[in-house]
């Protein structure tokens, strides 16, 4: 038979059997439910850190964290992302031979229209 291990509320020990939730039982359970998702894992226990908070007053933030977050992987442990906008430094560098800016060639002479700018005007004589 399985056993439910959800929090009590307002004492938050675990209903099925009766360690300080998250037990170790819930703590196997979620680490396999969020295999491939610790971020998504790490904001549900946070967000059970803030509701927890609400009942048990008793208990410093220091304590809490610990209890709902410390058993959690380190942030750097899960799958890695990367963002294509912020691509990592060193990989493309350019040679220091090549230029950093490349610039457009001047078009032919008569190629195409020419812009001359327009007259300028003298503000003395505006009153």
């Amino acid at each position: 038979m399985n056993v439910a291990h959800i929090p009590g509320r307002p004492t938050w020990l675990c209903t099925g059997c009766g360690d300080l939730w998250p037990c170790a039982a819930k703590r196997d359970q979620l680490l396999l439910e969020y295999a491939d998702s610790h971020a998504e894992l790490r904001t549900m226990m946070a967000l059970r850190v803030a509701d927890a908070a609400e009942d048990l007053r008793q208990l410093g933030a220091e304590q809490l964290w610990a209890r709902f977050l410390g058993w959690l992987p380190a942030p750097g442990q899960g799958p890695v992302i990367r963002w294509v906008a912020n691509p990592p430094l060193g990989g493309n560098r350019r040679p220091a031979n090549e230029a950093a800016v490349t610039t457009l060639p001047a078009p032919p002479a008569g190629s195409g229209p020419t812009r001359t700018p327009p007259p300028r005007r003298s503000r003395r004589g505006i009153r």
